[in-house]
């Protein structure tokens, strides 16, 4: 019987198991420190109340139970990889495998030069993060319904995807509350700022030119080109001397592998990342593969793929397919894979979007990213409906 051990419930390690488990004379063992699913893509919708709670987060062991061969799950936090015994250490016990896959994600990387900034800001990374930014802002809307009349700033530091969608989303949440909490509305101030020259820095000059007017229009300060050099407990302050107070600040300014527990001897870059080879096995072991946010993983051309949850899927499936061959003596092409396109959420029923090279906004990109939102939850949501049965 093989094993296969996959660290790490998110996108990338769920779509793995997905391909592996009708792989014949396995077994799969799936670790996580978490007990749940973290659909981070939708949070943006969570933190601004467009969205419930129970649309982030799948319970990951009746998920586990939901297929015809049941995956064994372990809710742990991982210390360590024995690679001369091919063991994962845990707390108290070790778990053999006999292929491994990394799909640990990553975590927001606070930059260290900037003073403060960790202390007084927050990422998205977490579901717990998410919570606590949701009931701040619906706790500042009650305020204003009661007549507070203090000067509330949001600022939202990174304008890469997530920022944009988080501020975009709030930003229209306020709109909304204008008939209830009238003018008082323009007292809460959604800032976005990045130390790049445009929002959505590499994407296509149209996209970002979608992206801008819909934010101005929903009332967001965009500040580009805004260096922050440290954060106190009232301002942010630039280098170029300006300063702006704030009420709180999110930050999605960057990411970090979570890759922390591994060996010393596995090569990583300055974002904590594991280094892959082009069949995504970490170097020097034929046994052990990395995907999603945790890897390093590039195009055929060598140019670095963005840690979408995109790229997540089509990684796990290229792991899964290359383990499958593996088991029957099949060599596997090197991975080849790129983006199809992306959703951008822009508030409300609007967005904008590439697919396959086609760039367009409005209320059609909003119905598609839903369709395959729903799509992906519907999967995992009958998988947990199928566990809680074989609970019963």
């Amino acid at each position: 019987m093989h094993r296969i051990v996959v660290l790490g419930g998110g996108y990338g390690g769920l779509r793995a198991i997905e391909k592996l488990v009708h792989t014949p004379h396995t077994e799969i063992t799936l670790i996580d420190r978490n007990g749940y699913h973290y659909m981070q893509t939708e949070v943006y919708g969570y933190i601004a109340g467009t969205k419930d709670i129970d649309e982030l987060a799948i319970d990951l062991e009746a998920w586990c139970e939901g297929f015809d061969k049941p995956v064994r799950f372990v809710r742990a936090e991982v210390k360590g990889i024995d690679t001369e015994n091919c063991t994962v250490r845990l707390d108290g016990k070790s778990i053999p495998y006999d292929s491994l896959i990394i799909a640990t994600g990553a975590k927001t990387n606070f930059p260290p030069f900037i003073e403060g900034l960790r202390a007084h800001s927050y990422g998205v990374k977490r579901l717990d993060r998410a919570f606590g930014f949701h009931h701040r802002f619906q706790h500042m809307v009650e305020r204003k319904l009661e007549g507070d009349d203090e000067i509330i700033n949001i600022v939202v530091a990174g304008a890469g995807l997530s920022g944009v969608e988080v501020a975009a989303e709030m930003a229209y949440m306020l709109r909304r509350y204008r008939k209830m909490i009238g003018k008082r509305e323009r007292e809460i101030r959604i800032t976005l700022v990045d130390a790049c020259d445009t929002i959505l820095p590499g994407m296509h000059p149209r996209l970002i030119q979608s992206a801008l007017k819909r934010l101005e229009n929903l009332g967001v300060i965009v500040r580009t080109s805004a260096f922050i050099a440290s954060v106190d407990d009232r301002r942010l302050h630039f280098k170029d001397g300006d300063r702006i107070p704030y009420t709180f600040i999110i930050f999605t300014g960057g990411i970090q592998g979570v890759s922390d527990f591994v060996p010393e001897t596995f090569e990583k870059n300055r974002l904590e990342q594991l280094k892959v080879t082009p069949h995504l096995r970490v170097k020097g072991h034929t046994d052990i593969y990395a995907i999603g946010d945790v890897a390093e993983i590039t195009d055929s051309e060598g140019n670095p793929l963005p840690p979408t949850a995109q790229i997540a899927e089509k990684s796990a499936e290229y792991v899964a397919k290359s383990i499958s061959n593996r088991l029957r003596n099949v060599e596997t092409a090197p991975f080849a894979a790129k983006m199809d396109g992306l959703f951008i959420a822009l508030g409300g029923r609007y967005g904008a979007a590439e697919l396959f090279g086609v760039r367009f906004s409005g209320i059609g990109v909003y119905y598609l990213k839903r369709i395959v939102t729903l799509i992906y939850y519907l999967g995992i949501s009958l998988r947990v409906n199928a566990g809680y049965k074989v609970r019963k």
